[in-house]
């Protein structure tokens, strides 16, 4: 189910645009409405019904906008999707600025509970880079999407847009192994490790031959 929701969600701009081809705006707006009160009734327990509570405000904007476009027959609140989503993602990662621990450094918490003092102030830095991205990606959504440039919209939404999020994901990956030396045990630590040999006296976490990790701490 959560497969086929991301992929929902990636294929999205494509399937608007194909169906307002074929459709009235407010025929689309309908189904999309459908789909997302069906979404709603089926997380009733476990994971997906707390993925449901933690992303409702975002998903209610979206709802109030395609709903729009569903009274007044404007594709317009179909094309705003993409922007209300990096919207309430730049919320949220911007707000988690103001805690103790920014968004990445709660993603990194997931895998490794000891960060050094280093390690947590690049994950400050890597949530402010994300900000600004969510800002100029929201920000060129908005404007194709008022502009009502529906094929660049579809273009820059359904392709450029991941395109730039998994360079943006890789040059962090990269940059931050290349940095850190970490190694966790993740598929590519072997390859990394390679590449980014750990330094002497920074293996904290270093995932060493026969399955164990060294314990040393890095210093800076």
């Amino acid at each position: 189910m959560a497969i086929v929701q991301v992929l929902l969600g990636i294929a999205y701009p494509i399937l608007i645009f194909v169906s307002l081809a074929w459709l009235e705006p407010r025929q689309v707006a309908l189904v999309v409405l459908g789909l997302a009160v069906l979404r709603f009734a089926v997380a009733r327990t476990g994971l997906a019904l707390a993925v449901t509570r933690a992303v409702w405000v975002p998903v209610a904007a979206v709802g109030l906008v395609v709903l729009s476009t569903a009274i007044w027959n404007d594709p317009i609140g179909l094309l705003m999707t993409p922007t209300l989503i990096n919207a309430s993602l730049l919320a949220t990662f911007a707000g988690s600025l103001w805690s103790d621990r920014p968004m990445v450094e709660r993603f990194a918490r997931l895998h490794v509970d000891d960060l050094s003092e280093a390690e947590r102030r690049y994950c400050r830095t890597v949530t402010k880079v994300w900000c600004v991205f969510f800002v100029v990606n929201g920000g060129v959504a908005l404007g194709l999407a008022l502009t009502r440039q529906i094929e660049a919209w579809t273009l820059f939404t359904g392709f450029i847009s991941y395109l730039l999020i998994g360079m943006l994901f890789a040059t962090e990956f990269v940059y931050r192994h290349w940095r850190f030396r970490r190694y966790t045990g993740g598929i590519l630590d072997p390859i990394l490790m390679r590449v980014f040999p750990p330094r002497a006296g920074s293996l904290e976490g270093a995932a060493l031959p026969g399955g164990d990790r060294a314990d040393s701490v890095e210093k800076e």
